[in-house]
């Protein structure tokens, strides 16, 4: 009784207003986190993909300023992450991603929710649709599976093998191995087919600006 008489009409008033307050600040993070994880058509899209965050499209993620040594980056990512002219980055593929993201729900790296691949954007301006999409990801995919099981053909090397690391090895198998030891192994072949796929992921998944400057080259 006592507590009520203290409160009064003012102090419920109060409290409802800081009640009212605290879901609206919920709401608004809520709605923040919404839109930084896209639409759910967009979320559908990259579920089925994560070529951004498997080593498909890139070798090293940015990090925005003052994110590493923050203690807010997941562990891996801040365990596994280096300084290199004066910015961050944290290697791929991404030690959360088995598949799909496996912290999806929790607090990322800002890049994680703020990256919007091609596809994305040209779903978003219509000039995909979400079943077409799904296609471009479903047949990358397959031509990856493909190439990375010739790579461990040619190679004779076991275990997984991102693709843009694969990359990184052709480079330096050219370099060390004759042009003879390189036709023996389908090397040029194999090489041509990497380019083209390349050149695919690069236009309808990475960048069309990219692409444009791949062209232009």
């Amino acid at each position: 009784m006592g507590f009520l008489w203290i409160t009064g009409n003012k102090g419920r008033e109060e409290l409802s207003g800081r009640n009212l307050s605290s879901k609206q600040d919920s709401l608004r993070e809520k709605v923040a986190e919404s839109i930084k994880q896209g639409p759910p058509e967009e979320q559908a899209i990259c579920v089925g993909c994560g070529f951004c965050c498997d080593g498909t499209l890139f070798l090293h993620a940015h990090l925005e300023p003052g994110e590493r040594g923050s203690g807010e980056l997941p562990e891996w990512i801040e365990r596994n992450s280096i300084t290199e002219d004066g910015k961050d980055y944290f290697p791929e593929p991404c030690g959360y991603f088995s598949k799909k993201c496996t912290i999806y729900d929790r607090k990322r790296a800002d890049v994680c929710s703020s990256f919007r691949c091609q596809l994305l954007k040209d779903f978003s301006a219509g000039k995909v649709t979400l079943s077409d999409a799904r296609d471009v990801v479903s047949g990358a995919m397959k031509i990856r599976t493909l190439l990375l099981e010739e790579y461990r053909r040619i190679s004779g090397k076991a275990g997984e093998t991102a693709f843009r690391q694969l990359l990184v090895e052709l480079g330096d198998f050219q370099k060390f191995t004759s042009a003879a030891e390189a036709g023996s192994l389908d090397y040029d072949m194999f090489v041509a087919r990497c380019n083209i796929f390349e050149a695919l992921l690069t236009k309808h998944i990475r960048s069309a600006e990219d692409f444009e400057k791949m062209i232009m080259k």
